[in-house]
């Protein structure tokens, strides 16, 4: 004789998310919760939607390739994850502008030449390295070298402000 079993669930909260996940405690600012409850009046999905909108479409996002963010028409800045190879050049600075997204800042008598050779030098004399860091130094080079060779890719000045007092 068969009997008809009943499945029994797990008990609790239906779950917020159609992919695995784990409770998480963290301890936020009072104006990053009022901007959270701006997003959804669930904090966990508030999270998951401002991380989701902040790093998608963005690659250099899960650190894995150069971006691009177009700033007019016919002008794109480059946009490179974080890269322990990149840190290292000492006359080059990377300027974080969103999580895993960082701007290329050369000092002012570095050229365009200069950058794209130290990278190639940097890939030749690392094979060992991460390959995805080996994969955002060649990207780089490849993104710099054909519009250098159109006179296509310039230095501009930015203006950058460490360390702004707080409004009130």
């Amino acid at each position: 004789m068969k009997t008809k079993t009943r499945e029994i669930g797990r008990g609790g909260r239906p779950a917020k998310f159609d992919e695995p996940s784990h409770p998480v405690t963290i301890t936020l600012p009072d104006r990053i919760l009022k901007w959270l409850e701006a997003i959804d009046a669930d904090r966990a999905k508030a999270v998951v939607k401002a991380v989701e909108t902040a790093l998608s479409g963005s690659e250099t996002a899960t650190g894995e390739s150069v971006g691009e963010l177009r700033v007019a028409k016919d002008e794109t800045l480059l946009v490179v994850p974080k890269s322990r190879l990149l840190a290292a050049i000492p006359w080059l600075t990377l300027v974080e502008i969103a999580p895993g997204r960082n701007l290329l800042s050369l000092q002012d008598a570095v050229t365009i030449e200069k950058l794209e050779v130290t990278l190639g030098d940097l890939i030749d004399s690392h094979p060992e390295a991460n390959p995805v860091e080996l994969r955002i130094l060649r990207t780089l080079q490849e993104k710099i070298r054909a519009p250098r060779r159109n006179q296509a890719v310039w230095k501009e000045e930015i203006l950058v402000v460490r360390d702004l007092p707080a409004r009130r």
